[in-house]
């Protein structure tokens, strides 16, 4: 039987709760328009990519060969900026409405 989309990044999610603590914490994991979880600034197919993607490159690079390793590096590198973008402008936008009253009506 084939895992769902949500299925997947649940799993993965639960092979690094390290990672998913951290992203708890940062409140980066979010759930899509159709209620499928993913991490902000990312789409849920992309989550599913950088979940599989970061342990890759903690294990080390040595089932990779360098051009393999640089590919994989460098897709890391765009998607952690996209959630890394993401969240600075959630604590911007957070921040901008902090001291703000509420409209009295």
């Amino acid at each position: 039987m084939a895992h769902t989309l949500e299925q997947t990044i649940n799993a993965l999610l639960e092979q690094e709760p390290a990672l998913r603590q951290w992203l708890e914490q940062m409140r980066a994991l979010i759930r899509d328009t159709r209620g499928v979880t993913a991490i902000a600034g990312l789409t849920p197919s992309e989550t599913e990519e950088f979940l599989r993607l970061d342990p890759r490159l903690r294990a080390h690079r040595g089932a990779m060969t360098a051009a393999e390793f640089e590919a994989v590096t460098a897709r890391h590198a765009d998607l952690k900026s996209r959630i890394e973008a993401a969240l600075q402008d959630d604590a911007i936008e957070s921040l901008s409405d902090w001291g703000v009253a509420p409209a009295r009506g």
